[in-house]
């Protein structure tokens, strides 16, 4: 991973067989980001999807094991037991021009990976939700 600072976004280029959520979150946990939001794109070579079933409560995952075109990756950074935590979401474009996408659990670089991450330098945590079983956006009461 290389990356450029300028003041409050991070210009980062990920290489062919970097892991994009284990990098982002060895970015975050070094630079001490606790709240951001990004954006990317480039190529991958496998890919690993979420979607989530709201009566089950839990993901059904998709792997993609061919190389697509990131057609758009977006997410958010926050806190989570002290711990950086990304949620992202991504949609893909293969060889027969067909798109899939989803929740990205994780995704390996096929030849590059461009992401532009905006850094708050404020927390932003997470609590679990009873109903759903997901840890949503802790905010503020002034918020609602």
């Amino acid at each position: 991973m290389k990356y450029f600072v300028f003041g409050p976004t991070y210009f980062i280029r990920l290489d062919a067989g970097e892991k994009i959520i284990e990098s982002l979150r060895s970015l975050c946990e070094q630079d001490k980001i606790t709240a951001g939001f990004l954006n990317g794109l480039g190529a991958v070579r496998e890919a690993e999807l979420g979607w989530f079933d709201g009566e089950a409560k839990d993901y059904r995952v998709l792997l993609v094991q061919e190389p697509c075109e990131i057609i758009s990756l977006y997410g958010n950074v926050s806190v989570l037991n002290s711990q950086p935590f990304l949620h992202c979401h991504i949609a893909l474009g293969g060889g027969a021009f067909g798109v899939r996408g989803g929740h990205l659990r994780e995704a390996v670089v096929s030849a590059t990976c461009e992401i532009t991450l905006t850094r708050f330098f404020d927390e932003i945590g997470r609590k679990r939700d009873e109903a759903s079983g997901l840890f949503l956006l802790d905010l503020k009461p002034e918020g609602d």
